[in-house]
């Protein structure tokens, strides 16, 4: 279809030459300005469309869009401050290393800084997130004016996939017409017969380096001579299963005891992954065997006692390998880092050590694992949200994507959850740690990969993205563990709850809101279900992809918090019994 007007072909030949990179999903947030992006994404047979209202929601949704894959989301919105508010999904996506590629519409210069209506100061608005920034020159009609915008999406597309992945933005002013208005039908038929004559253009992204012959051989001898070798696997040390496979054989062929966080890519595999090492690790008889190598990947886990245990044991040799060169050692206990693509260096690693007795503290740490994972087997503690976390997850098929949020639900899945015979695709927003756009975000994952997706959350990240539930009907495969303890579950378990009077503690941390978060069942056509044993769960095998489907499990904060405490005393006791 040939474009309407000017503005048309300006977003025609950028959107096309996006979609020519790899992108094929679009999300948009309707708009006056962004009239000519938003119906040429619409139109454009390449990318499927999602519209969504609210552009914080959006921006989530987009990023969760592009986690499912891995194949960077577009997100277009109108001018003013509606691309403000997708600034925290590309702080998330920036930080967490995911590829996205933002398009704002804005007004033309001669319009910026006159008091004209929903006009801001878009240009780098992001700041220094974006991996790349352009602020387009103003439609032309002409085939170097063409050629110029196709340069530039292909441009942002290689720097969105480049290592380290992350967000990109263009800003795209538009004069009118912004709607199509026929004009200059012939000569924008000429300019794209030419542009079609043309090769496809694209601009070379750059992969992690391949493994340096000498660090390579460096971490082989320190590998060789160790007695009490450990891998730490933190969140997205493997972002695929080529990685995940790559780290789990060399953990095998050195004996090692994998410690990998539910959100690592590995945490669902067989040994030598270890689970529950945020349980064991609190018992001194454990906590005081000492490695002498660590091998890094990943970002700073989850768990504190994980954390703990490796600031004790700082003499350890340890080795950071990443494939880029980003910060994700804020303790500062790499001894040497190692820029490399995961896989190679994993797999060439492996080739390089012989296949020896096992470290020496992965049978300590195997045994404690296993007689958790037995004492587990049999708890059904109907006061404690951990125990909900847990029977949830057991509940979801092979394959299916299981979707975190911030705060305590991450950490009942980290500490509890553990291989059963099922691998899961595990997603978390680790990158800046907050709750915002959590059902958003999970939905995006959904509905992208067409799987089933269990977002565990608590009541104040749900309340948080409450718009973002309408984003799930895009995503009616999508199941939410809401555990809904009338506030900030999380405080009861921080030294605040100890230094704060009740009051105190309760308006400030607290927080109680006091809403029938049910009702927003009707209000988004979701199939709601009040939850009042762990076994309840089982309606999450059970029930058909028809509309999105919603857990609530009701407990104080103060009753939990004493449960969670007196079953995880328990497990402690059972690791030496």
């Amino acid at each position: 279809m040939i474009p309407a007007n000017l503005n048309y072909l300006h977003t025609t030949v950028l959107l096309r030459q996006l979609a020519a990179g790899g992108a094929k999903r679009a999300v948009i947030s309707p708009g006056s300005r962004s009239t000519p992006l938003a119906l040429v994404a619409y139109e454009l047979p390449e990318l499927s469309s999602y519209v969504l209202t609210d552009e914080r929601s959006a921006g989530f949704f987009a990023l969760g869009l592009s986690k499912a894959d891995g194949v960077p989301a577009i997100l277009i919105c109108t001018s003013g401050t509606a691309a403000a508010n997708y600034f925290p999904a590309v702080i998330e996506a920036a930080q967490s290393c995911v590829p996205l590629i933002v398009l704002t519409a804005d007004r033309p210069a001669a319009m910026r800084n006159t008091g004209a209506p929903q006009t801001i100061d878009q240009v780098n608005l992001y700041g220094s997130y974006p991996r790349f920034f352009a602020d387009l020159p103003e439609a032309e009609l002409s085939h170097d004016h063409a050629r110029l915008m196709r340069a530039i999406a292909a441009q942002a597309y290689a720097a969105a996939v480049s290592v380290p992945q992350g967000p990109v933005h263009l800003n795209v002013p538009l004069d009118e017409p912004l709607t199509p208005i026929a004009q200059d039908g012939e000569k924008i038929s000429e300019i794209l017969n030419l542009l079609d004559a043309e090769k496809i253009y694209r601009v070379p992204s750059t992969t992690a380096p391949e493994p340096d012959v000498h660090a390579i051989q460096y971490t082989a001898q320190q590998a060789i001579t160790s007695l009490c070798g450990l891998i730490v696997a933190g969140p997205d040390a493997a972002r695929t299963t080529a990685e995940a496979d790559a780290i789990l054989h060399l953990g095998r062929k050195l004996g090692w005891p994998i410690m990998a966080d539910v959100t690592s890519g590995l945490r669902f595999l067989s040994e030598p992954v270890i689970p529950y090492y945020d349980i064991f690790l609190r018992e001194e008889t454990l906590a005081s065997l000492t490695p002498d190598i660590v091998l890094t990947f990943g970002a700073h886990p989850v768990s504190k006692v994980l954390n703990a245990y490796l600031d004790r044991h700082r003499a350890a040799n340890t080795i950071r390998i990443q494939p880029h060169k980003l910060g994700q050692d804020p303790q500062k206990r790499a001894n040497e880092i190692i820029e490399a693509d995961i896989a190679s260096f994993s797999n060439m690693l492996a080739t390089l050590v012989p296949a020896s007795r096992d470290s020496l503290i992965y049978e300590p740490f195997r045994a404690a694992a296993e007689r958790l994972r037995a004492q587990l087997a049999h708890e059904t503690n109907a006061s404690c949200e951990g125990i909900y976390v847990l029977r949830a997850v057991r509940e979801m098929p092979d394959g299916a994507n299981i979707v975190l949020a911030n705060s305590l639900s991450i950490r009942y899945a980290d500490a509890l959850c553990a291989a059963e015979g099922k691998r899961y695709s595990v997603f978390a927003m680790r990158g800046a740690s907050g709750i915002d756009g959590t059902i958003s975000h999970a939905a995006g994952i959904a509905a992208a990969s067409n799987k089933s997706t269990l977002l565990v959350t608590g009541d104040l990240a749900f309340l948080h993205d409450l718009g973002g539930l309408a984003a799930s009907k895009f995503a009616p495969q999508l199941k939410i563990l809401l555990l809904n303890n009338n506030g900030g579950g999380i405080f009861h378990f921080l030294p605040v709850h100890e230094q704060e009077s009740q009051t105190q503690f309760e308006v400030l941390y607290g927080t109680p809101h006091g809403l029938k978060l049910a009702a927003a069942a009707e209000l988004f056509g979701l199939d709601w279900h009040m939850i009042d044993r762990p076994e309840d769960l089982s309606i999450l095998g059970k029930n058909a992809a028809s509309r999105t489907l919603v857990c609530e499990v009701r407990i104080t904060r103060e009753e939990n918090h004493r449960s969670y405490t007196a079953f995880i005393e328990r497990l402690s006791y059972a690791v030496n019994t």
